[in-house]
């Protein structure tokens, strides 16, 4: 190979993109990827752990970052590659607002390789993955004291509030009827609870079942609710 074409290779300070820095890139994206994946497993809560969203994650970043070395400095292309992906319909249903964001993180990532903006890559992605990480230990955003329990009952007859009100009245702090349903054999009644001692909620249901006329109980805990 002549002596030009490997300076060309190597020569990352060139106007035209070379094969030294698409390949560099690619990779640099690939690293700071994994770090974005590292960051969304370790901060995952839930039953959903998808591992092909891991691996749109971590593909995101160097795709990418390509995709701007192909069409920097050229409007034109742009424009005709957005009218390409226009096409694309993402048919997944995304249960949490946490994982787009990631995937923007990825893809922001991405954009910032692909212009050599690697700087604001690099410093993005470790402070952004570091706030996350203090904010899930922390527990950022848990309601400590607005989330309660959700009662369901379901009777034989219709019920008043009238009929539950000395119970709720002596154990409950504070309770709203969220939804009441009628049927011709059975009638299902829906609550938001907040206990004044949530040691005594054993109590409470026990208490609640030996009233004439409830089929059945269901309690859910609003704290630590597992995300599915």
């Amino acid at each position: 190979m002549p002596e030009n074409s490997l300076t060309n290779f190597y020569d990352l300070t060139q106007t035209e993109t070379s094969a030294a820095i698409i390949v560099f890139n690619i990779l640099f994206a690939f690293a700071l990827a994994y770090i974005i994946v590292w960051t969304w497993r370790k901060t995952h809560r839930g039953l959903s752990y998808s591992q092909s969203f891991t691996f749109t994650l971590i593909m995101l970043s160097p795709l990418a970052a390509t995709v701007m070395m192909i069409v920097k400095n050229n409007l034109i292309g742009a424009f005709a590659l957005l009218g390409a992906f226009a096409f694309i319909r993402f048919r997944t249903i995304m249960k949490e607002t946490r994982d787009i964001a990631f995937l923007f993180f990825s893809l922001t990532i991405g954009v910032a390789i692909g212009t050599n903006n690697y700087a604001i890559a690099v410093l993005a992605t470790l402070i952004i993955s570091a706030m996350v990480v203090i904010l899930w230990k922390r527990n950022f955003g848990y309601a400590h004291e607005k989330i309660g329990f959700v009662l369901t009952v379901n009777t034989e007859h219709a019920f008043t509030g009238e009929t539950l009100r000395p119970l709720f009245t002596a154990y409950l702090r504070a309770y709203e009827l969220l939804h009441a349903t009628t049927a011709s054999s059975e009638h299902e009644y829906a609550y938001a609870l907040h206990f004044k001692d949530e040691t005594q909620v054993s109590a409470f249901l026990q208490e609640l079942k030996n009233i004439t006329g409830i089929r059945s109980t269901y309690l859910v805990t609003g704290k630590e609710t597992i995300e599915y």
